[in-house]
């Protein structure tokens, strides 16, 4: 007798992609907002600014940082945001 194997229809494929796809979109909300607090400490530091380059200094300039910070924590609320919002839907299923 041969075993048999469950058959996996194509909703449930697309439900699982579907999810993957929501992980790695809120991964990459994550990832954003810690790029952004790394950046702001790179642009909060200054080595030597005597020989610096003009590139270097446009990178460890105050208000880039202040933009990295903007760009991370907007990063961070919508990111915050769109999980409530998929939370409250619930992707269609009901609980």
């Amino acid at each position: 007798m041969k075993a048999s194997t469950p058959k996996i229809n194509k909703s449930s494929i697309v439900l699982i992609s579907v999810g993957l796809l929501n992980f790695v979109h809120g991964m990459l909300h994550v990832i954003q907002f810690l790029q952004s607090m790394v950046l702001i400490a790179y642009t909060s530091e200054r080595s030597h600014p005597d020989s610096e380059s003009w590139l270097s200094s446009i990178l460890h300039s105050p208000i880039l940082a202040f933009v990295w910070a903007i760009i991370g924590l907007l990063t961070f609320v919508i990111g915050i945001k769109d999980f409530l919002h998929h939370r409250k839907c619930g992707n269609g299923h009901k609980h």
